[in-house]
C-alpha cells in the first residue's frame, strides 16, 4: 500500500526508468575524455611532467585526427600523432626534450589515449533490467594496410568532439521552455509558472543588453558592430524557434484547462488550486509572449539604427579629417617624440617668412598727405549663387573618386587581375608619389571596398550607395562602351598589409575581372 503511495507521488519515474539507458549511452562518449584527464602523467617519470594538460592534448588529438581521417582521408600513423604532439610540447610547454626522453612522453600519452589498445568500460545501472551494465567505447581505433598500422577516429569520437562547440547550443530561453513543457505534460503547473518568470528574467536581460549595445555604438561603432553581431549570432538568432515553443506551450495549458474542467470534480480543493496555477501560468506565458514580441521588434530598431550609425560614419570618411588618438598612439608606439608634429602642425599658424623691401623708404619719405576723400563708386553686380566650403568638398572628392576609378577600370581591362600594392605603383608612375600622401584617394579605396562584386552596366539599376552614384557620373557617351561590360571582384588579402607611413597601414586588396 505504501509502496502503491509513493508510486502515484512520483508519478514521473516510469519515465525516468525507461529514458535512463538512452540518457547514458549519450552520455558514455564524454567517459574516456574525464577518464584519461583524470590518469594525467602523474605515474609518468614521477610526475616529472604533471603540469601537461591531458585533457587539452586529447582535445587537440582528435582535431587532428578529424582532419587527416575526414578531410583528408587518410589514415593518420604513429609518426604522424608523433611530430604533431611534439609541435605541442615545444609550442605551449616550451618542452624541448632529448629524442629518447620525447619519444618516451609521447608514446605514454599515446597509450592513454588509445587505452592500451582497448576500449574504454562504461558502467552504469539500468533500473528498467535492474543489474549493472557495461558499455565500451573507443576514441581510436587501428586498421592493418600494407603491412603499416594507420589509426582512425571513430563516430563516438567525432560525436564528442563536435558537441563541445559546433553543435548548436540552444538559447537559454529555449532550454527552459523545453522544461516548461516537461512540466505541464506532468501537471506541476506551480513549478511551470517559476520557470516562465524565468523565461521572462532571459528575455529582459537580452533587451538591456541590446540597450547597452545601443550605448556602445554612439561613441565606439566598430566595438558596437561587434556586441550586436555577438548579440544576434549567439541568442536573437532562435527568435523563430522560441516562438513555436510559446505557440506549443500555451496550446498546453489550454489542453490542461480544458482537460481538467471535463475530467475533475470542481468541488475539490485541489482542482481549485490546479486550476489556479493555470490561470497563473497563461496570464505569465501571455506576458512573455508580449516581452519576446517586444524584444524581435526592438532587435530590429538595433539592427536599423546600427546601420544608420554606419552610415553615417561612412560618409564623414568622405571629408578630410585628422586621426588624433592614432597618432597619438602611434606616437608612443615608436617612442618618437618628433611625430607629435603631426598633431601640433594643424592647430597652429602658418608661418611666414617676414621681409622688408629697402626700396619702400622712398615711398614712406615722400608719401603727402591726401585730405580730398576718395568716392567709392557703387555698382551693381549680377547675384552669384553661394558654394559652401563642404559643397565644394564634395565636388573635389566625387571629381578625384571618377578619376581613381577611371584610371582602375582600365588598369583592369589592361591587366585582368592586380592587386592595390600594383595599383599603388601605377598610380605613383603616373602622378609621382604624391598620390600615395593623397586623402581622397584612401577614402576612395575604403569606399570601393565596402561590396565585393561590381557590375559596372546594373550600377544604375542596383544603386546601393553613394559611392554607386558617383562611378555612375563617369560613365560618359564616350566611355560608355569601353566599361558598360565591365565586371570585377573586390577581394581582401588579410595577411598582406601596406605601410604607406610610419603611421598609416593599410590592407592589401586583389581586384579579379570576371567575365
Amino acid at each position: 500500500m505504501n509502496n502503491e503511495l509513493n508510486y502515484k507521488e512520483f508519478d514521473y519515474m516510469d519515465e525516468i526508468i525507461s529514458e535512463h539507458n538512452e540518457r547514458m549511452q549519450n552520455l558514455k562518449k564524454y567517459y574516456p575524455f574525464f577518464k584519461i584527464r583524470e590518469i594525467s602523467l602523474d605515474l609518468f617519470n614521477e610526475g616529472k611532467y604533471n603540469f601537461i594538460d591531458m585533457g587539452y592534448i586529447v582535445v587537440a588529438t582528435l582535431r587532428l585526427f578529424i582532419e587527416e581521417n575526414n578531410f583528408n582521408d587518410i589514415g593518420v600513423s604513429f609518426e604522424k600523432f608523433s611530430n604533431f604532439t611534439t609541435e605541442i610540447l615545444k609550442q605551449d610547454y616550451n618542452l624541448y626534450l632529448d629524442e629518447k626522453e620525447n619519444s618516451l612522453l609521447v608514446n605514454y600519452i599515446f597509450e592513454k589515449i588509445i587505452n592500451d589498445g582497448k576500449p574504454f568500460s562504461y558502467n552504469y545501472f539500468d533500473p528498467a533490467q535492474k543489474k549493472q551494465m557495461s558499455s565500451r567505447i573507443k576514441l581510436i581505433e587501428s586498421k592493418i594496410s600494407n603491412n603499416t598500422i594507420r589509426y582512425y577516429i571513430t563516430s563516438e569520437a567525432i560525436e564528442f568532439y563536435l558537441n563541445t562547440k559546433e553543435i548548436k547550443d540552444e538559447s537559454k530561453i529555449s532550454i527552459q521552455q523545453i522544461l516548461l513543457s516537461k512540466m505541464i505534460e506532468s501537471k506541476n503547473f506551480k513549478g511551470g509558472i517559476e520557470v516562465v518568470k524565468r523565461i521572462n528574467n532571459e528575455v529582459s536581460k537580452l533587451m538591456q543588453r541590446k540597450n547597452e549595445i545601443l550605448n556602445i555604438l554612439s561613441y565606439n561603432v566598430t566595438e558596437g558592430i561587434k556586441e550586436a553581431d555577438e548579440l544576434f549570432n549567439n541568442s536573437m538568432k532562435w527568435f523563430d524557434e522560441e516562438q513555436g515553443l510559446f505557440d506549443k506551450n500555451k496550446k498546453l495549458i489550454e489542453i490542461a484547462l480544458e482537460r481538467m474542467e471535463e475530467n475533475e470534480n470542481h468541488d475539490t480543493e485541489d482542482f481549485l488550486k490546479n486550476r489556479e496555477y493555470i490561470y497563473n501560468l497563461e496570464t505569465e506565458i501571455k506576458r512573455a509572449i508580449s516581452k519576446h514580441s517586444a524584444l524581435l521588434n526592438s532587435s530590429t530598431d538595433l539592427k536599423i539604427k546600427s546601420d544608420e550609425i554606419i552610415k553615417k560614419v561612412t560618409l564623414n570618411k568622405l571629408r578630410m579629417s585628422f586621426d588624433f588618438k592614432t597618432v597619438y598612439q602611434r606616437t608612443l608606439l615608436l617612442d618618437n617624440v618628433g611625430l607629435l608634429a603631426y598633431i601640433m602642425n594643424p592647430i597652429l599658424k602658418i608661418k611666414f617668412n617676414k621681409t622688408f623691401n629697402l626700396k619702400n623708404t622712398d615711398d614712406l619719405l615722400t608719401y603727402t598727405l591726401n585730405n580730398e576723400e576718395d568716392v567709392e563708386e557703387v555698382t551693381e553686380d549680377e547675384e552669384t549663387e553661394y558654394i559652401s566650403l563642404d559643397d565644394r568638398e564634395d565636388e573635389r572628392i566625387a571629381s578625384n573618386f571618377i578619376i581613381f576609378m577611371n584610371l582602375l577600370m582600365k588598369f583592369l581591362l589592361e591587366k585582368g587581375q592586380f592587386s592595390l600594392r600594383e595599383f599603388n605603383l601605377y598610380l605613383a608612375g603616373k602622378f609621382r608619389g604624391d598620390i600615395l600622401k593623397n586623402g581622397d584617394y584612401y577614402s576612395f579605396i575604403l569606399h570601393i571596398a565596402q561590396k565585393d562584386y561590381y557590375d559596372i552596366s546594373k550600377l544604375d539599376v542596383d544603386e546601393k550607395t553613394i559611392f554607386d552614384k558617383i562611378i555612375i557620373n563617369l560613365l560618359t557617351p564616350e566611355n560608355r562602351n569601353e566599361f558598360i561590360g565591365l565586371k570585377f571582384r573586390v577581394i581582401p588579402m588579410p595577411d598582406d598589409v601596406i605601410e604607406i607611413s610610419s603611421l598609416f597601414k593599410i590592407t592589401n586588396i586583389k581586384f579579379e575581372r570576371v567575365k
